[in-house]
């Protein structure tokens, strides 16, 4: 790998069946096929975490839960779900509460359902429209070279940026009217500033008229 004959260090990954080794490859190359390979390796072998990391860069989602459910690692399964696949959270619980009535009823029925108590979860909706506005965008994968593009990006909250743009979209414009009008009663619109009609006096005294009426000029 250090003299850049990467398909030779692939084969002999492959063949030496290094899996943390043919993720760092893979990962590094941005190679969704071999990442996908590899992330079926993995199960086949029983390397979980391996599995897990591969699905999760390939954006599956629902299949990185479900290997932790298999795995029984159900309280993880949980909090996976609350961060990523909200609309999942529901089923997660009830094979918590499954697993744990074995050990301890009173801690099984403590575990709070989204279904039923969607007050204790703080956003809950847009948790969920956030999941689905970007479920369609998990299997797209950007080539290597793009990486600077989205490193730039910022870490926030989605669900923080969703709630900003929702509130951006409510903003109405100032009054619904342009600023410099107004409607009256009557319906006509009127500009809020007079119009003022200067014209110039025929007399010698070098006055003006302002809307009709005589004003002193500053030699007066």
């Amino acid at each position: 790998m250090s003299t850049g004959k990467l398909e030779m260090a692939e084969d002999c990954l492959l063949q030496a069946t290094d899996l943390s080794g043919l993720l760092l490859l893979y990962s590094s190359l941005g190679d969704a096929e071999g990442i996908t390979k590899l992330a079926s390796m993995a199960k086949e072998q029983g390397k979980n975490n391996v599995a897990f990391l591969c699905l999760f860069m390939l954006g599956k989602l629902e299949e990185c839960l479900q290997l932790l459910v298999d795995s029984n690692r159900i309280p993880e399964a949980a909090l996976m779900a609350r961060s990523y696949l909200p609309s999942k959270v529901s089923d997660i619980v009830s094979a918590w509460k499954k697993d744990l009535q074995k050990v301890n009823s009173k801690a099984a029925e403590s575990l709070a359902d989204p279904a039923e108590y969607p007050n204790l979860f703080e956003d809950w909706q847009i948790a969920l429209n956030v999941e689905a506005t970007l479920a369609p965008k998990r299997g797209i994968y950007p080539p290597a070279e793009e990486y600077i593009t989205y490193a730039e990006r910022s870490n926030g909250s989605l669900v923080e940026a969703f709630k900003i743009m929702n509130v951006q979209e409510e903003v109405p414009s100032e009054n619904g009217e342009a600023a410099h009008e107004v409607i009256e009663d009557d319906g006509v619109e009127e500009s809020q500033v007079d119009t003022v009609e200067v014209e110039a006096d025929d007399s010698t005294d070098g006055g003006v008229l302002v809307n009709g009426n005589d004003v002193l000029t500053p030699d007066q």
